[in-house]
Order: structure tokens, then sequence, then C-alpha cells
């Protein structure tokens, strides 16, 4: 068995022994844990080694993350084999870590690193690589955070380093701490990890503040680290810093001179960038050497994105501003963490510096292998979203879904964008009211990924879930309801509350899968006992006392969950939600829910919700009685829910009987349709799937603007369009194609 990976062109340089990772699903049964697996280009096995992130029910593995050492040709794609049951060679050089009378230190052979000691102020004790004078490059000191005038440095509790991934072709260690001041008191928690890889001369450093402080905010007004090598002849150092959009430009000193540049609002409003931002906007590098003492050249991942930033090049050495001082700080609100990621490119000094660049280019944008649709499909691990008979028209109205959004650039912004329906009715209290990716965005990029293999797919869904999984939920809090929650959509993202009807998890898995990074996951469970801690309090208050979608959205987190742990917990908990679901439709005969103090009324949308995640529980505990509510439930929104068009309305009032039900109703038709095989649900929901072909979303446009700590980057609706509308019409479009009722050379049945 082999699985094919393909890489499309990037670079137009060789790359040799490119470091490379990939996510692969498997369907149940068909990897045993014990099972071989290895990268080959064509018939030559390369440097690979795997782990699995989830395992079905059986123990076979689910998904596999594969790490390898690929040779990728300049200007050109190439395609490669993970073959199943092939042994993997090993690396020339594997890397490994050593652990010596307390410090870990790691080796990839061109270079060594020294980490900080328990204890020890900072995080990276020595870089010395290959060549170099003994002692190195010496010490990166920090990261250094100002808080209120005083200066904390990240210090490694007494756990130290653990090894998260152990190489040989990859390993990625792990320390967690505080930032600790000279007097002892200490300030914000951090998660940081180092990356190298086998043979290369390099190291990812990550670091994530969490903010578990007891105030309600705490202000970063600084945040760097500082590269600071001893006993350096200044005259004989050279110092840069490369900035890049469309070209890289750089500006060099030596000597004394000093080179400094700042990413700011102001640079970000004013300069023009057309690619996709979340693939490649450009690289921000400082660099410096000394023939004598070597080289190092740091690399700021999505910096001009993730703005304030600053760079700071000279004799002296490099400074990496993280948070510029007086850039206007960094406001963290309780519970909320940001994440920061930087390459540090160690040499002897000799290096030539458009190698230099170009590492710091491919790290912006690195080779990313794309896998078959038929390979997602095959392994069962995501929904059916994949049509044996595609409609360009419709191809194309998902594929703008996806593409044409507003986002927001900024250091807490980046990853999400604004919701302009939201801010106009005022909820954000005249500040901008953020998405915080309500109806999961980074779950519908992966399901448009797998079926497309459209790369910046899966890059909306690493950045987005990125910030959701920092900003928009709620890492610390005394009040329990608040304690791991997601934060609603709200201004500055983390001023909303918590509530089971907006909170997701399917992305962060997605996420966890194709990274590996535990965060995710751990994230993704702590919602999920967030949402239990809500359950147990609405579900006390009996049926008919909220809406359908409070606990329809809880009971798809809790399946999601149940399908990644295999844990019963979560399954009994959704049992009983859909207990809940049945008694509720028996008193009532349909899911009303109250608005006015005097009414119970039926919300089109929300009863879709309630529907929709029925059919996910469905799909693990094949039900009969679950499917009748499926479909009782379809046939009373038929009944009693549409328009004199044929249109869904948006809430049952003569107040409220107006347009606005969205597309969710799509999903549930078709869920319908596949349990009873009878168009006329697909029918209903034609004129609904017709019109939202021919309407565009109102959002924002014009020009780039600057709005509190953003830049907004205007180019159509926030990004709720993307996330609520995608699987609705791709269901119903699988459906309608299955059904005959849109064809491929046709337009879509009226």
């Amino acid at each position: 068995m082999s699985i094919p990976l393909h890489f499309e062109k990037v670079s137009r340089f060789d790359r040799d022994a490119e470091p490379c990772s990939v996510a692969i699903p498997f369907a149940e049964g068909h990897l045993a844990p014990e099972t071989q697996v290895c990268v080959f280009d064509g018939e030559q096995p390369v440097p690979t080694q795997s782990r699995p992130t989830a395992t079905w029910p059986d123990g076979s593995i689910k998904w596999l993350l594969v790490h390898f050492l690929a040779d990728l040709p300049g200007n050109a794609g190439k395609d490669f084999e993970c073959r199943i049951g092939a042994a993997a060679p090993g690396p020339p050089v594997p890397v490994a870590a050593c652990d010596s009378d307390g410090r870990c230190t790691l080796d990839t052979r061109p270079l060594e690193v020294s980490l900080a000691r328990p204890g020890e102020m900072g995080l990276l004790h020595a870089l010395t690589p290959e060549g170099s004078a003994p002692g190195g490059l010496g010490q990166v000191t920090g990261p250094t955070i100002d808080v209120g005038g005083t200066a904390f440095v990240a210090v490694v509790d007494e756990n130290g380093w653990q090894v998260v991934e152990p190489g040989p072709v990859c390993m990625v260690t792990e320390g967690l701490g505080k930032h600790r001041a000279d007097d002892g008191s200490e300030c914000l928690d951090f998660i940081a990890r180092v990356s190298l890889w086998a043979g290369k001369p390099w190291l990812e450093l990550s670091c994530k503040v969490v903010n578990r402080e007891s105030s309600e905010e705490t202000i970063i007004e600084e945040m760097s680290l500082g590269f600071e090598p001893e006993r350096v002849a200044r005259e004989r150092t050279k110092a840069g810093i490369t900035t890049s959009n469309y070209r890289s430009s750089t500006v060099w000193c030596e000597g004394d001179g000093q080179v400094h540049k700042l990413i700011d609002a102001d640079f970000l409003v004013y300069q023009s960038n057309e690619q996709m931002p979340e693939v490649n906007y450009g690289t921000f590098t400082g660099h410096w050497s000394q023939p004598e003492s070597g080289g190092l050249s740091a690399t700021i991942h999505q910096a001009y994105q993730n703005y304030p930033k600053a760079l700071t090049a000279d004799a002296a050495g490099l400074r990496i501003g993280l948070v510029p001082p007086g850039a206007g700080g960094l406001r963290l609100i309780r519970g909320v963490a940001k994440t920061h990621r930087m390459l540090l490119h160690c040499h002897d000094g000799t290096e030539r510096s458009d190698a230099l660049i170009v590492r710091g280019l491919q790290y912006q944008m690195p080779d990313r292998p794309i896998l078959p649709a038929e390979t997602y499909r095959a392994a069962d691990v995501l929904p059916d979203v994949f049509v044996e008979r595609p409609v360009p028209r419709v191809e194309r109205y998902l594929t703008e879904l996806a593409d044409r959004r507003t986002r927001g650039y900024g250091m807490l912004n980046w990853g999400d964008g604004p919701e302009r329906g939201y801010t106009d009715q005022g909820r954000g209290k005249g500040e901008v009211v953020w998405a915080n990716h309500e109806y999961d965005l980074p779950r519908a990029a992966m399901l448009m990924f797998a079926r497309t293999g459209e790369r910046r797919m899966l890059d909306y869904l690493l950045v987005a879930a990125q910030h959701w999984m920092d900003v928009d939920v709620c890492h610390h809090s005394p009040d329990p309801f608040r304690h791991q929650g997601m934060i609603t959509h709200s201004a500055r993202h983390a001023t909303g509350g918590v509530t089971i009807s907006h909170e997701w998890v399917e992305g962060l898995l997605d996420c966890y899968h194709q990274t590996g990074d535990s965060f995710a996951l751990d994230t993704a469970l702590g919602v999920g006992e967030n949402v239990l801690r809500h359950l147990a309090r609405t579900v006390e208050r009996g049926v008919g006392t909220t809406s359908a979608r409070e606990t329809g959205w809880a009971l798809r987190t809790l399946v999601a969950l149940y399908e990644e742990t295999h844990d019963e917990r979560w399954l009994t908990s959704a049992t009983g939600i859909v207990d809940h679901f049945q008694e509720w439709m028996a008193e009532y005969g349909a899911w009303l829910a109250p608005y006015t103090d005097h009414t119970l009324v039926r919300v089109p949308f929300m009863i879709t919700v309630a529907v929709n995640s029925l059919m996910c529980y469905y799909r693990v505990r094949p039900e009969q009685r679950v499917a009748d509510m499926v479909v009782r439930a379809e046939d009373d929104l038929i009944e009693n829910c549409l328009t004199s068009e044929g249109l869904f309305y948006y809430k049952e009032l003569p107040s409220l009987r107006r347009l606005g039900a969205g597309l969710l109703n799509l999903e549930g038709l078709s869920h319908a349709y596949n349990l009873t095989d009878d168009d006329k649900y697909l029918r209903a929901g034609l004129p609904t799937f017709n019109l939202a072909l021919r309407t565009e979303t109102a959002g924002y446009s014009g020009a780039k603007f600057v709005e509190g700590d953003a830049v907004i980057y205007p180019a159509g609706p926030g990004p709720k369009a993307f996330a609520a509308s995608f699987f609705p019409a791709m269901s119903f479009y699988k459906a309608a194609v299955e059904a005959g009722l849109i064809q491929a050379n046709e337009e879509p049945v009226r």
C-alpha cells in the first residue's frame, strides 16, 4: 500500500534533504501501530519518522504525522510515495539530545544548541555552529518582557525540557515556566518549543505567552530577544536587515553602523501585497556575522501579519522586537495567549547572504506535500465532501467563500477578521467586533483542502486555528463557566461571554493532526470540559427553555471529542442531549424556543443546528429514533417555515418573519434526503441554494484602514460567511448532484 505525495512548484532553487511534514489519514484497520512507514523518492527510501496523532476504536492508526527529508528540484514539482510496511532509513547524522549536568543539549551536527537549565534566565544558553570558534555564538538572551516598568525574563520550571518529537529526523523539545524579575517576582506563563532537523544549521523557537494572572488585563510594554556575542572585533562585523514583498531588499552596515526596522500600522497600510497572506507575505530577517565568531540570521514568522515587529542589527548583535517598545504594547486580557515563532539560522560566518535570505523566505512559505482527495475519502476520517461530477459554477462559489474574506493584521488579530454586521449592531460598543471564527472556519478550510488539494486552504486552517486556540479561548478564569471556554464574537476578541451555542472543536482537532501541536488538542479537550459544565445547568432548565442550537452545538462538540479520544464520558453526555431533544419534540411536536416572555417560536437555522448535530451522533450511534427526529424536524420546517418565495424565514414571529435564515437549513435538508431518498427535501432547498450562488454577502471593501490595534484588510465579508455557509452548501450540493437535480453542464434546477 502506498500514498502519493505531490509537491507543487515553489522555489526556483534546488532543496537538498528539505525538511517536510505531512498528516496522512488511514481507514479503520488499515494501519497497525507497529507497522513501519517510509517515504520514497522513486525507488529510493528517504529518512522518515512518524507517529500517530489519533487512532480508531480497534487501535489501528487514524492519523499519522510523517516527517521526512526530501530532495526537491528548483522551479518544478515532484512526486513521492509513502509506503506502508517499508523500513525507513535514518538520516546520515540523526538529530540527538543529551543531558549533561542538568543541561539539555541538542545536536544536528552542523549546529549544537544548549538549552537553559531549570531556574536559569532565558531559554537558549548557547548556539554553536560547526566551524565556529570555541564557545560558539554565545547565548540568546530572553525572551524578556516589560510589564509595569519591570523586566521579567523567561525561566523554565523545575521539570526542565521535555522531548515531544524524539527524532531522528525532527526533534522538538518543550519547556514550561514563567517570566522572572531580578527580585524573584514572576509574571505571565509561557510555553517554549525548540525544533531542529537532522543535518540542518537552524532551529525554530516558538514562544507562547499565556496570561493566567489575577488581574483582568496585563500589558506587555515590550517583549524581545537579544543576541550579543562576546569577544567580537567590531570592525570585522557585518549586520543587516532584510525585508521583502515581491522582492527582497537588504540594508547592510559594518563596524559601528546600525540598521533598525519597525513594522507598524503605517507601514502596512501603505504597502501593497497581492499574495494570500496566510500563505506568504514576505520575510523579515536580521543578520549578524563575523568571520572569527560565526553568524546568525533571525527570521520572524509572519512578522508583517503579526505587527508591530522590529529588528535592530549592529556590531553588538541582533535585537528581536516581538513587542517593540513605544509601539502601543500588547494588551492581554486574562486567559488570552499569544504565540511568536522565529527561525534562528546559525553558520560559521562565511555563509552567502543570498542563501540566508532564501532560507528565511523558505521558512515563511515551506514546501507542503499534497495528498489526493481519494486518500481522505477512502480513509473516512472527514465528512463526505467529495463530488463525483463537479459543477464549475458551484465550485467557483465554494472557492470564493474561502478566498474572499476580510482579514485583520495585528498580533491579536491575525488569523481572524471583523464582522461588519455585528459591529454595525453596536455589539462592540463603538469598537470593531471580531468573528472569533464562529461556526468553525478551520474545519471548513480543512474540508476544502481535502477535497481540492489547494495548498492555501491548509494555510487558512493553520493560521486561523493558531489564532483561535491562542486568543479566542479563555485559558484561565476563576469563573468555571468561562475557564477553558471559547469566547463569542466580541470587541478585542476576548471581551465577550462563553456559551455552548458558540463552542466548536473540530477545526482545533484538524490542526492537531496536521501539526502534532498538543496545545491544539489540549485546548479542544478544555473546550469540551467547559461545555460539560454549561450543559449541566442548561439541561436542568427543562425542555423549551432555550434554543435548539444551545445543546445542538454542544452535541457536535461532544461527538467530535468522543471520535477523537474514544472516551465514553463524552458520548454519555451526548446521549443525554439526544434524550433531551427527544423529550422536547414529544412535548411540543417541534423544537420550539422562547423569544419574548409570551412566545415559543420556530427558529429554522437554530433547529437545523440540532438536526445537523444529531446526524453527527447518528454517525457513531445509528439509532432509529435519531433518524426519525431528523426527518420529522425537516418536515416541520418545510410545512411551517417557508415564505411564499420558497425561502426559509428568520424566526417565527410577525416581527421577525423576514429572510435571513442563512444556508444552515440546506445541510438539514440534505440529511433528510440521505435518510429517506426523497428528493422533496432537496427541492425545498433549491430556491435558497440558487439564491446563494448569485448573491454576494455584504462585507468590507475599499482601502486598508487602521482600527484600534488592527489594520483591516477589506476583501469581502468577515470569516463567518465561509465558516457558516461552506458545509451546508457543500452537503446540499453533493446530494443534489447525486439526485440529478444539478448537472455538471447545467445551471442548478430552479
